[in-house]
């Protein structure tokens, strides 16, 4: 339920977050949240528990939309690749938080071995914390410089600019970059209202292709699987329940967070492509090290060999944590124009939840069917060959471009050329209503 409610989140918002803004989606989706995590918490049965997590999912599918589109729109061209990434960080961050929270609470109650409910509760009462101060901080952000152009509040466009790049508004460089931003606008403008089927023709075409199968790719390197059913798994491998439950989640969480950070850095110097090309290869390996060694450590009864293929467990959070797992985020919230970001990046998400869905569902199926569980990674591993070549072939580059001149890879217009039919050029940027 979850999951879905993430589906319909991301689908409601692609329009939403265009009539709202940026921010408003946000602060709606903090809001969201609370309310899910508060019915789950005080659920009475199991109807409203599974509501609770729709609700819950409706408001992670809004944020996990609109949050990579809002801090692509506000940061500059030379750090939006590590500033998106932020988005991926504090995901990470949060996954640990709730596996540190949810072993205090197993090891204070007795988690599922006890007989009372009250743990269960406490977790997902947990999730209200964060949502209000999630909304407490929104308020503080600005809107959108880009949605601002595109709704004509120019004066209040310029102004942001302005002071997201540390400057005023009388300084020439925020003066060009804004005019930059609402040249783009007003040439959207011309052209006429957004549809849906233009999404699906031209460079915007290409986009979505990319931006869609990028995001059913990063499920299928296992990532979610690894996260969901990481404690069968371990124990599969021959470690004891308290060691699978809560000392590995916990371990790999850790290391998920923390190499992250690499990402972060290599999104701007080495750019997109090759990170997601290296990340590929560097997960194909890991699976096919945790096959290998897991099967070995398995049929022989070896603790040892066992302990090597959790070294290409952590290998596999690694390569994921700093290549596809932000980047796939990044690209996607950059590459389409203004007029469509919004639908596009919506799709791109809906596809990211729902094939995760649909692994989340089939991977008990698929396990079953195997002669040996560890054959699992097989399949992941290749995916990740798949994904070099798709990024080889298919994935351009976008490093060190501004929003709008990211356009000219996909074969767009060059949009300095179009300033002169939007807007006359003058030694002052003059802003009107």
């Amino acid at each position: 339920m979850f999951q879905f409610g993430c589906v319909f989140g991301a689908a409601v918002f692609s329009i939403l977050a265009d009539t709202l803004g940026r921010k408003r989606s946000i602060l709606i989706s903090g809001i969201t949240f609370a309310i899910g995590g508060a019915l789950q918490a005080g659920a009475n049965a199991i109807a409203l528990l599974l509501v609770g997590r729709a609700v819950s999912g409706f408001a992670i599918g809004i944020a996990s939309m609109v949050v990579p589109v809002y801090l692509a729109e506000t940061a500059p061209a030379a750090t939006r690749g590590t500033i998106t990434t932020i988005y991926q960080l504090m995901i990470t961050f949060g996954i640990l938080i709730a596996s540190i929270v949810n072993t205090i609470i197993i090891d204070n109650t007795g988690g599922s071995n006890g007989s009372e409910d009250y743990p269960w509760r406490i977790a997902m009462g947990a999730q209200i914390i964060p949502s209000v101060l999630l909304v407490i901080l929104v308020v503080f952000i600005p809107f959108s410089p880009r949605w601002l152009a595109e709704k004509k509040r120019h004066d209040e466009g310029l102004d942001t600019i302005a002071k997201l790049r540390g400057l005023t508004n009388s300084d020439q460089a925020a003066i060009d970059e804004y005019r930059l931003i609402r040249t783009n606008a007003e040439a959207d403008e011309a052209v006429g209202n957004a549809t849906w089927g233009e999404l699906f023709s031209g460079s915007n075409g290409r986009r979505v292709g990319i931006a869609m199968v990028n995001q059913a790719l990063q499920q299928l390197t296992g990532i979610n699987i690894i996260l969901y059913f990481g404690p069968y798994l371990y124990k599969n491998l021959g470690f004891n329940p308290k060691t699978s439950n809560e000392i590995m989640p916990i371990v790999f969480n850790i290391v998920n967070f923390v190499c992250t950070f690499p990402g972060m850095y290599g999104i701007e110097r080495f750019g997109r492509k090759p990170l997601l090309q290296w990340g590929a290869v560097g997960m194909a390996i890991a699976h096919a090290g945790v096959y290998t060694f897991g099967t070995l450590g398995t049929n022989n009864n070896s603790s040892g060999l066992s302990s090597v293929a959790l070294v290409f467990v952590a290998m596999f959070y690694f390569f994921f944590a700093s290549t596809w797992g932000p980047v796939v985020w990044s690209y996607q919230a950059e590459i389409f124009p203004l007029r469509v970001r919004a639908k596009g990046a919506a799709l791109a998400t809906m596809t990211n939840w729902a094939t995760g869905a649909m692994l989340t569902w089939a991977f008990p199926h698929i396990e079953a069917a195997l002669s040996n569980q560890a054959n699992v990674y097989w399949i992941f591993f290749s995916f990740c060959v798949i994904m070099f070549f798709w990024t080889w072939a298919m994935v351009p580059e976008t490093k060190g471009l501004s929003l709008e001149e990211i356009g000219e890879v996909f074969g767009d217009k060059p949009v300095r050329n179009m300033e002169d039919a939007v807007l006359k050029p003058s030694s002052n940027f003059i802003v009107t209503h």
